[in-house]
């Protein structure tokens, strides 16, 4: 299998697609979900969302990291893949799931709201980050023709390794982290 399926790129591109809508629509400030449509649709979203990032994980569990890829993928490679793709499900699903939390301290007047908004925030800010090194990761991949990117993107396709000295440097580093990382944690 060269491609991710039909079923797992709907999937991928719809948590997206929520994703994206969930940054742009977020609630500013608290007191706005004193209202109850708005509490309850954030309560909707968050439990959809999850459903969805949870739908994902599971469909996806048995699937090969970095499928796609023209040739074999260092151990060190597959480590960081791993990781991130983890840390991504990991912050996704503590978003909704604090954002759940603090829907019922609001609901419930209960104590703890500082620490629940404190761990949502955190959620958040992971999320932005290890996404922003997924997207990166994934842009680079396709600058080198690996064909990973072609296995889940569906437009603009690779067509090749880009020439470039920059490129190649940024290469160097890689496999040198690479080994470093297959060092430090016997992958070899």
């Amino acid at each position: 299998m060269n491609s991710h399926t039909t079923t797992s790129k709907f999937i991928h591109w719809t948590f997206t697609i929520l994703y994206a809508y969930g940054i742009f629509k977020q609630v500013d400030d608290l007191e706005q979900l004193e209202d109850a449509s708005l509490l309850n649709f954030e309560i909707l979203f968050a439990v959809a969302f999850l459903a969805v990032v949870l739908i994902r994980y599971f469909y996806m569990k048995g699937t090969p990291t970095l499928l796609g890829a023209h040739d074999e993928m260092r151990k060190g490679h597959l480590l960081i893949a791993k990781t991130v793709h983890r840390l991504v499900y990991f912050s996704l699903i503590m978003l909704p799931t604090t954002g759940l939390l603090i829907a019922a301290l609001i609901s419930f007047d209960i104590p703890g709201m500082r620490i629940a908004i404190a761990l949502h925030e955190l959620s958040a800010s992971l999320s932005y980050i290890v996404i922003a090194i997924h997207i990166g990761a994934s842009l680079y991949s396709r600058l080198k023709g690996e064909g990973i990117w072609n296995a889940m993107v569906p437009i603009w396709k690779e067509k090749g390794r880009v020439n470039s000295d920059l490129l190649s440097k940024l290469e160097i580093l890689e496999e040198k982290t690479y080994d470093k990382i297959e060092e430090i944690f016997s992958l070899k």
